[in-house]
């Protein structure tokens, strides 16, 4: 129990401090660090959450192909900003897998996808804050029998989208792209950066309602037919 509390204390607060201790090498466009030590914290996490010591090959596998359908959730909307449904994929990772499980998916397909949407300084920002919405989500829902309907899935994800990820992301753009950031400077971002997100938000939630019922059942099956992530 209490190194479960440990691990969430250290991943909760870890993640920040490293895209803040980071910020001279974001600014400076070496955003890959902060990525990957963003993505190492996540599997450490991942790894110490686990009871037994190792992971297997068929778990690896089940994060891969989360991270891909993720990845084309995102790319096959292109054309439509903001209507993506990566953070629908991987909240419902989330809740089958756990909540570990679905900050790693969150966070790496973010990172993948901007593979063809490009690398920035919003990067880290945009890992941690799909990876932390799925985290939370994961943490609600993971190995409840009780509230997991469609509808409170879908509230939940979507509200987490908006208020959760829309802030973090937005805060690239108001820490970074300021030379001296200040209350002044940074609320136009945030306001302006609503809508959008609403976007987002809505069709999460919309995702959310439609897929739970085939998707989570899914992962739900592969998860216990193959004792994956302790289920």
């Amino acid at each position: 129990m209490y190194k479960k509390i440990i691990t969430l204390f250290v991943f909760i607060l870890g993640i920040p401090a490293i895209i803040f201790g980071c910020s001279k090498l974001i600014i400076s466009k070496q955003y890959y660090v902060a990525s990957a030590l963003i993505i190492a914290l996540a599997l450490a996490a991942l790894f110490l959450s686990l009871e037994k010591k190792k992971m297997q090959t068929r778990e690896l596998v089940a994060i891969a192909c989360v991270v891909a359908l993720a990845v084309v959730g995102r790319a096959a909307l292109f054309m439509l900003p903001q209507v993506k449904l990566t953070c629908a994929i991987v909240i419902l990772a989330a809740i089958s897998f756990g909540p570990y499980v679905g900050f790693l998916c969150g966070s790496l397909s973010m990172l993948v996808s901007n593979i063809f949407f490009g690398q920035g300084a919003h990067t880290p920002f945009q890992m941690f804050g799909m990876g932390l919405v799925a985290f939370l989500c994961g943490l609600i829902f993971y190995k409840k029998s009780y509230g997991r309907s469609r509808p409170a899935v879908a509230i939940v994800g979507g509200i987490l989208c908006f208020a959760i990820y829309g802030f973090i992301v937005d805060s690239s753009s108001a820490l970074f792209f300021s030379a001296a950031p200040t209350v002044k400077t940074m609320l136009p971002v945030y306001i302006s950066g609503m809508s959008f997100n609403a976007i987002h938000a809505v069709t999460t939630l919309i995702a959310l309602f439609v897929a739970t019922p085939y998707i989570q059942d899914t992962f739900d099956r592969i998860a216990k037919k193959y004792g994956l992530f302790g289920t």
